[in-house]
């Protein structure tokens, strides 16, 4: 399983509306994904209330959602028991969530090892309501939207890179294209391009609700690594199941509402010692 203690991936990045459109966008037709954006928000009337990650009694994690009275998140709490350098240690790290309206607008985090240290995600909306720009330190991402969806993500910082999106009909994303700038041995820009497809698969269950769909750049969900964009799941309406990179799979039961009561996370052909999974509660909203 992938670093459950990276929890605090915020893999953002902008892009810049007046950029240029890539002749790739007309090789494919998302005309036949459902035209409900922004998401539903309180999509099965449960958000969700904790999650629990167990391996070992010196290696676990458990973290707390808190909403407001309009069923906002407004606070994630996370505590981690982890083995460092032969020895047990205990963290914290809370998310707080900040609003203008129904938008999110600001997630300040704060490590509680570290409390004078914050770092703060920025979001950016359209007239739409529609999330085109996300900003988390030097991180920067921008994206564009057609045909009802976001089929585009561009790169302030270097205007040649771009990730283009395709779904399905129910619309998850199952395959994203990226055009990624090319490093040599020594880790220097060569200045040139390549591109690279991933592709994404999903069960026929809702995803669990956080109610933040429409900030799809921050990631509730604690120990899900860096290996893939956030966003990729957040505007996904069902449960990722595999991705094709390593692959990374991902296994699920469910209640009787549909709901995933368990996650169980493998990276490539590395299987956890102990088979950790995630396990969630939920509580009802009107």
């Amino acid at each position: 399983m992938k670093n459950i203690y990276l929890i605090l991936k915020v893999a953002c990045v902008v892009l810049l509306m007046g950029a240029c459109t890539p002749e790739e966008f007309e090789q494919f037709d998302n005309s036949t994904v459902h035209q409900d954006w922004p998401l539903t928000m309180n999509r099965t009337g449960h958000v969700v209330d904790s999650v629990v990650w167990y391996e070992t009694e010196e290696n676990h994690a458990k973290c707390i959602y808190e909403y407001d009275q309009n069923n906002r998140l407004k606070k994630r709490t996370l505590y981690i028991t982890i083995l460092e350098q032969g020895q047990v240690k205990n963290k914290m790290y809370v998310d707080t969530l900040e609003y203008d309206g129904d938008r999110l607008q600001k997630i300040r985090v704060i490590s509680c090892t570290d409390p004078y240290h914050h770092s703060d995600q920025l979001f950016f909306y359209d007239e739409e309501g529609r999330l085109i720009r996300s900003e988390y330190e030097d991180n920067v991402m921008c994206f564009a939207y057609r045909n009802g969806c976001m089929d585009s993500v561009y790169f302030p910082s270097d205007p040649e890179m771009y990730i283009l999106l395709y779904y399905d009909t129910r619309g998850n994303v199952v395959r994203t294209l990226h055009r990624l700038m090319e490093y040599d041995m020594l880790d220097q820009p060569t200045g040139k391009y390549y591109t690279r497809m991933y592709e994404y698969e999903y069960d026929n269950n809702q995803r669990p609700n956080f109610n933040v769909d429409n900030a799809f750049m921050y990631e509730p969900l604690f120990g899900q690594g860096s290996s893939y964009y956030t966003f990729v799941r957040m505007i996904s309406p069902n449960n990722m199941t595999r991705y094709s990179a390593g692959p990374e799979i991902w296994e699920y039961e469910y209640n009787e509402r549909g709901l995933p009561t368990t996650m169980y996370h493998q990276f490539a052909d590395v299987v956890p010692t102990y088979h950790p999974v995630f396990r969630f509660t939920y509580r009802a909203v009107e």
